[in-house]
C-alpha cells in the first residue's frame, strides 16, 4: 500500500495492492473511500479522482442501512445502548466516558430525543464546557476528552458498525468549533539524587521501590510493566521486549498503546535488580513476581506519598496550578526519557525505546534536557544495596 497522493481538484488517491481508491468529501461533510476499476493507469486514476471529488461536493454521502429509530428514545437511553456496544468492543475508556457524559453532556441533552438534537444543542454543550474552563471548574484537556466522546457518539449514531445504533441521518457535530484550548502544563521528572533517596528509604515498601525503578530504567508505561513477563527478558543478551500491556479493567493482555512493539538493551545498572527478581520468581511469570501492580487510582497518590516519606519534598513535584502539574506515576516514564536525553542519547534511539510515534514528541524531551543538563546529576545510577535485598530477607528482618 502506497502513501496517498492529492490529485488536482481534490480527492485523496491511494494504491491498495490491486487497485486505486479515492477518498472524497461529500457535501454533508462525510468522507468515504471509493474503489476505482482494476487496471486503471495512474494518470487515469488521478483524473478520475478529481472528477469524483468535484462531483461529491454537490452530493450527500451514500445513506447507510439504519435501524428504525424509536421516536421517543432519548440521548441518555441511546447512550446506554452505545456503552454496551463499546464494552463488547473492549474499548477501555467506557467507564471514564460514562462519567464524562453524566457530568457534562447529559445535563444538557440527556432528556432530548435523539432525532431532535440539533447543531444548536451541540453548541450548548461546547459553551457549557467553555464556561467551566473559564470558571476553573474543568481543565481544558478534560473538556477536549468530553468533546471527543460527544463527536464519537454522534458519528456512531449516524454510521455505527452495529445497525441498531444508527438512528440519525446526519451528524450535528460536523462544523461545530470545539471548546477552548489551553496551554500544556510542564512535565515533571525526578532527579537522580531524588530517585536514590526514594529507593534507598526502607520506610517505603520494597514493592513500590522496585516498581519505581523498573518504570524509570525501562521507560515503560504502567500497563506495560504490569504485563512484562520473564519470557520477554533476555538476561544473557541484556535485552527486554515490550510487546504488550494489560487492560485497565479485567487484567487481560492487549497490544501496547501505539500498537507497536519495541526491543532494546536495558540499562546495565538495572541488571542486579533483574537478577534478584528472577531468582525470587524462578524466572517464570510476571517480572514483578508476587508484587501486585497498584491500580490506576493508587499510582499517583502512592508515588507522591512515598516521595514525601523518603524526604523528597521539592515543591514542584507537589504543585498543581494553572501552569504546573504535580508528579504522576506516568512521569516516571518521562523521567527515564529525560535521563536518556540528558545523557545525550541519539534521538532515534530515544524515540524507539520510548515507543513514540512522532519524533516531535521525543524532541520535546531533548529541548528540556538542553536547558537543565548542567548540574543535573549522573543518570541511571547504580542501584543501592537496600533495593537489591531479596523479599524474604526483608520480611525476615522486619520480624
Amino acid at each position: 500500500m502506497t502513501a496517498p497522493t492529492e490529485p488536482r481538484g481534490g480527492g485523496q488517491l491511494k494504491w491498495w495492492g490491486n487497485r486505486y481508491s479515492v477518498r472524497v468529501r461529500f457535501a454533508d461533510g462525510q468522507r468515504k473511500w471509493i474503489a476505482l476499476p482494476e487496471g486503471i493507469s495512474h494518470k487515469d486514476a488521478l483524473k478520475r479522482a478529481s472528477e469524483l471529488a468535484a462531483a461529491a461536493k454537490k452530493e450527500t454521502s451514500p445513506e447507510p442501512v439504519r435501524a428504525l429509530a424509536n421516536p421517543g428514545e432519548t440521548f441518555a437511553e441511546w447512550s446506554e445502548r452505545w456503552y454496551r456496544f463499546r464494552t463488547d468492543a473492549r474499548i477501555e475508556t467506557v467507564c471514564d466516558d460514562r462519567s464524562r457524559m453524566k457530568n457534562h453532556v447529559l445535563p444538557v441533552i440527556g432528556p432530548l430525543s435523539m432525532n431532535a438534537i440539533t447543531a444548536g444543542h451541540i453548541e450548548d454543550i461546547r459553551d457549557a464546557l467553555d464556561d467551566k474552563i473559564r470558571a476553573e471548574q474543568l481543565s481544558w484537556k478534560t473538556a477536549q476528552h468530553v468533546w471527543s466522546i460527544v463527536r464519537t457518539a454522534f458519528r456512531d449514531a449516524r454510521n455505527a458498525k452495529r445497525r441498531d445504533l444508527r438512528v440519525r441521518r446526519d451528524d450535528p457535530t460536523i462544523g461545530i468549533a470545539p471548546p477552548e484550548l489551553g496551554d500544556d502544563k510542564a512535565k515533571q521528572y525526578v532527579y537522580p539524587t531524588e530517585f536514590l533517596q526514594l529507593v534507598s528509604c526502607e520506610d517505603v515498601p520494597l514493592r513500590w521501590r522496585r516498581i519505581v525503578t523498573l518504570s524509570i530504567y525501562l521507560v515503560v508505561r504502567a500497563a506495560e510493566l504490569d504485563a512484562l513477563t520473564w519470557d520477554a527478558v533476555d538476561l544473557g543478551h541484556g535485552t527486554v521486549h515490550i510487546h504488550r500491556s494489560k487492560r485497565r479493567y479485567g487484567g487481560e493482555f492487549k497490544p501496547t498503546k501505539t500498537g507497536e512493539t519495541r526491543r532494546f538493551a536495558f540499562e546495565p545498572t538495572l541488571r542486579p535488580l533483574l537478577e534478584v527478581l528472577r531468582e525470587e520468581s524462578g524466572g517464570k511469570g510476571s517480572v514483578l513476581g508476587a508484587a501486585r501492580m497498584p491500580n490506576k487510582f493508587e499510582l499517583a497518590n502512592g508515588l507522591r506519598t512515598y516521595l514525601a516519606v523518603a524526604g523528597v519534598t521539592r515543591a514542584e513535584l507537589f504543585t498543581n496550578d494553572a501552569t504546573r502539574k504535580w508528579i504522576t506515576f506516568h512521569d516516571l516514564r518521562a523521567t527515564g526519557i529525560t535521563w536518556m536525553a540528558i545523557r545525550g542519547d541519539d534521538p532515534l534511539k530515544i524515540k524507539g525505546r520510548a515507543g513514540h510515534t512522532s519524533l516531535a514528541t521525543t524532541e520535546g524531551y531533548i529541548r528540556e534536557a538542553e536547558q537543565v543538563r548542567a548540574g543535573f546529576g549522573h543518570v541511571f545510577p547504580a542501584l543501592p544495596p537496600a533495593l537489591l535485598r531479596r523479599r524474604d530477607d526483608v520480611a525476615a528482618a522486619a520480624e
